[in-house]
């Protein structure tokens, strides 16, 4: 079937403003929201929702070029830092956008996220609220399956190689259950359904896309997720009571989380055109026997991340990079042991 000489001018235009974009963001011309319209208009690309969905498409492919230099962990980063902070704000908004709160990772959170997770490797992984694929630029693409409901985004990740592109709702089980060597994912943000999972209930939108996320990781496999707002606790040191407990009591309950790391919002997202404060949660398998509590706060430990050099740190001690540092972390039998304590003193707590 011969495809329209409509479509092929609009996809040969689409590519020809993806091009002038990443041009533009590897020789350091500056934008704002004003003159990328301008650009692309000049393309024949007049929808302004087009518009930012292309141009973060042009800094997707631009951050997994850099992603794969044949540099130290380190020097990539702060290579996509560079580019983070060169890039354009993508403030355009959707009523869809600003009901979900539906933005997406900045580039260095993607990547230091995808270190985590290992998929720079020969495995298989999995991005089931993938946006334009943001979160899988230190992997290869074509050894991601990807999951998209929005029509542009889905299209744009369509052109990008992915092993897979998926179009479903993702607060629904999937029908590939601990087949992915890791799973990444920032779901939108918002309410949903009741949902009931195990013996806990759910109505926050990416709690829910979460554990489905995780439904699809194999045992031993890696998660790195991305859900809404700063985790807070009560005067006992109990995380605070309601969603966020419960959805942290499931999580600790039946998988090994390392950490969960509360990111500034204005500092690390605004880029993407939001400045919520986020959580990156970091897990590393399931649990053989579902069993365990969230650990009490650790005034040492639950610190809020203010700059990419921050997440760097706390995020590097976990990721075996093969590389001379001098960041100075708490090795992983140290951190079983401080967790186990907790988790007693939990106990003792919830007694008295």
């Amino acid at each position: 079937m011969c495809r329209s000489p409509f479509v092929f001018d609009s996809q040969m235009k689409k590519q020809e403003f993806i091009k002038r974009m990443r041009e533009d963001l590897s020789n350091d011309v500056k934008h704002n929201k004003t003159s990328v319209e301008r650009i692309a208009a000049s393309f024949g690309i007049t929808d302004k929702n087009t518009v930012k969905e292309f141009t973060e498409l042009s800094i997707v492919l631009e951050a997994r070029s850099l992603a794969h230099q044949d540099l130290s962990v380190y020097e990539r980063y702060l290579s996509i830092v560079d580019l983070y902070n060169k890039q354009v704000t993508l403030s355009h908004r959707t009523s869809q956008s600003m009901l979900l709160q539906q933005y997406s990772t900045p580039a260095p959170i993607g990547f230091i996220a995808g270190m985590f997770c290992k998929v720079d490797g020969d495995g298989f992984y999995f991005e089931p609220s993938a946006g334009n694929g943001l979160l899988t630029i230190a992997s290869e693409a074509h050894n991601f399956a990807v999951n998209e409901i929005d029509e542009t985004r889905n299209s744009n990740l369509q052109e990008q190689g992915f092993f897979k592109v998926y179009q479903q709702d993702a607060t629904k089980a999937f029908q590939f259950n601990k087949s992915f060597d890791a799973v990444i994912s920032n779901p939108p943000f918002g309410k949903c359904d009741r949902v009931k999972i195990n013996e806990f209930e759910f109505d926050v939108l990416d709690h829910v896309m979460c554990i489905r996320a995780l439904d699809t990781m194999k045992d031993k496999g890696r998660a790195a997720l991305i859900i809404g707002g700063h985790t807070s606790w009560d005067d006992k040191g109990r995380i605070q009571a309601g969603k966020n407990r419960t959805f942290f009591a499931y999580l600790n309950k039946y998988y090994n989380v390392l950490d969960c790391i509360n990111i500034d919002g204005h500092k690390l997202y605004s880029r993407q055109g939001t400045a919520f404060n986020v959580r990156l949660i970091l897990i590393d398998g399931r649990k053989a026997k579902p069993e365990g509590y969230p650990p009490l706060y650790n005034p040492n430990h639950d610190r809020t991340v203010f700059s990419f050099e921050e997440l760097y740190n706390r995020v590097a001690k976990y990721v075996d990079t093969n590389e001379t540092s001098e960041i100075k972390s708490t090795s992983g039998i140290e951190i079983e042991a401080e967790a186990l304590a907790l988790e007693l003193e939990l106990m003792l707590t919830e007694k008295n």
